[in-house]
């Protein structure tokens, strides 16, 4: 990735960093705020584990309740080269603050960590105690911060010896005082400059009557940012209560009423099933707006003893505004989920908010996505259960129970 990324509202030029899996960049947006940004290679991009590290990492750099700064600006999880982008503070770095919670998605790469922050020192940020510059970036220290001490010190010793102070001196001396201040009276000098130039140039315009006016177009406004740059992060639920019903299911067996199963409601998921045999549960980790969850048995019926997973159930849920933004991002959920669990796709309408599949290869595959709501709020589901040939059914039990538990 050699050419600067490309992001609506803001433009980059300085690289600041290169590794395998990122880039850091430096910039701006279009209002003049300078940012950094972290964007993924194309390497990087490709790893799913790699991409769930910085949704994590980003979500802790967000804003949260009672925080007096905001370290991450904006970000984008789901583009062709995630990113992350802050804001460059005087006084605290934006990039520092930026790699401090991402520094494990660079691999912990501890020499293009310290030469980043040494580049960024001079924007505020603190610089390492023991500085690595790679190579092939640029160092931006002062000249004299690589002198040797015992030439720092030589040097301070004959410029207290000189006598009188000369002209030169009393210069910088004053140039010391003033410090900041100069920096100040320089940019009330320009906004007064501006402003009595604005103020001539609307009277003379207001006076010169044209006898051909052209329409006036509309502002130019810059596209809103996609809804995933927000990373609240998905809201805890509560598990509805279980119900234990009878009927047909959407495929093969279901349990017969009474059935005495294993209640699966502890995964902060808004529906609870059954499930045949004691299980074993495992949190997949979750996005910005889906959660993923696994819930397994080791060992068959007519072999308890196998050490390999006879009966597989994977989970994805996200949360809709209602049944038609649901229907909206369902095509995007499904290619989300169903590459996350490398499961086949769901292609079967069952009707308006259900879709399914059957593979009766080895291993026997059931695939669901449906949309439902419960408590006034609307949900959408992918399931994968996955069974060795002796567990067929006790997978086609869990399926159809998940289905009627959505109902």
């Amino acid at each position: 990735m050699n050419n600067p990324p490309q992001i609506q509202g803001y433009q980059f030029d300085q690289r600041l960093l290169v590794h395998p899996l990122a880039e850091i960049w430096r910039g701006r947006s279009f209002t003049g705020m300078e940012v950094v940004a972290l964007v993924l290679s194309t390497a990087g991009a490709a790893d799913p584990q790699v991409r769930e590290r910085l949704g994590n990492s980003s979500r802790s750099a967000a804003l949260s309740p009672g925080r007096q700064e905001t370290p991450l600006w904006a970000a984008n999880l789901n583009s062709d080269h995630p990113y992350a982008i802050t804001q460059l503070i005087p006084g605290q770095s934006g990039a520092e603050r930026l790699l401090d919670p991402l520094d494990g998605l660079l691999g912990n790469d501890e020499q293009s960590l310290d030469a980043v922050r040494s580049q960024l020192s001079q924007y505020g940020g603190t610089p390492p105690e023991q500085t690595h510059t790679a190579p092939e970036l640029p160092s931006y220290g002062a000249q004299d911060a690589e002198q040797p001490a015992a030439e720092r010190s030589v040097v301070q010793d004959t410029a207290a010896a000189v006598q009188p102070v000369g002209k030169v001196e009393l210069a910088r001396e004053y140039s010391r005082k003033l410090g900041s201040w100069v920096y100040v009276v320089v940019v009330l000098i320009v906004l007064i400059a501006f402003t009595i130039t604005y103020s001539v140039g609307a009277a003379v315009g207001s006076a010169v009557k044209k006898e051909a006016a052209a329409p006036i177009s509309d502002p130019v406004k810059p596209a809103a940012l996609p809804t995933s740059v927000l990373l609240p992060g998905v809201s805890k639920v509560t598990t509805a209560a279980y119900i234990r019903t009878g009927g047909p299911g959407l495929v093969g067996q279901t349990y017969p009423s009474g059935t005495d199963v294993q209640v699966i409601k502890n995964l902060d998921l808004p529906f609870a099933f059954g499930w045949p045999r004691p299980p074993s549960v495992r949190e997949l980790g979750e996005s910005s707006t889906t959660l993923y969850r696994q819930v397994q048995t080791v060992g068959s019926v007519v072999n308890p003893t196998k050490s390999s997973s006879a009966l597989i159930a994977k989970i994805a849920v996200r949360q809709c505004r209602d049944l038609a933004g649901c229907l909206g991002v369902r095509t995007a959920f499904d290619e989300d989920w169903t590459k996350a669990f490398r499961a086949p796709a769901p292609r079967t309408a069952k009707d308006a908010r259900t879709w399914y599949s059957v593979s009766n290869t080895d291993p026997y595959t059931l695939v669901m996505t449906r949309a439902y709501s419960d408590a006034g709020r609307w949900w959408l589901v992918g399931v994968a259960v996955s069974a060795v040939p002796e567990e067929v059914p006790s997978a086609q039990g869990v399926f159809n129970d998940i289905w009627r538990q959505t109902n």
